[in-house]
């Protein structure tokens, strides 16, 4: 399954972890987990890109964590909602295969 946690400082975003497998389908196979794939590395490639200084992005083994270093930029802000919005859309669709939780 793959767990998706969204941390919020009062309204802003703080941070992303996505981390694990949805299992949707054999290896190399499983649209769900390219679905997510596709979209976090979107994100990070325009975090990195336009946002390089007000963001922590790691990417580990199995797990991927966003870290918005600024969290009054309202841009980067409607980036991360973004994010979250596309992901949640997902976990939806797919809810066998993952978790999306939002946390104070």
């Amino acid at each position: 399954m793959v767990k998706i946690i969204i941390k919020y400082k009062g309204d802003k975003i703080e941070q992303f972890d996505v981390s694990g497998h949805a299992n949707a389908g054999s290896y190399g196979h499983d649209l769900v987990c390219a679905a997510i794939s596709g979209i976090v590395s979107g994100a990070l490639n325009a975090l990195d890109i336009n946002y390089h200084n007000k963001v922590s992005l790691k990417v580990l083994d199995n797990q991927i964590l966003i870290i918005a270093k600024d969290l009054n930029d309202s841009y980067l802000q409607t980036v991360l909602n973004m994010l979250k919005i596309q992901l949640h859309t997902i976990t939806m669709q797919y809810p066998k295969n993952t978790q999306f939780k939002e946390v104070n």
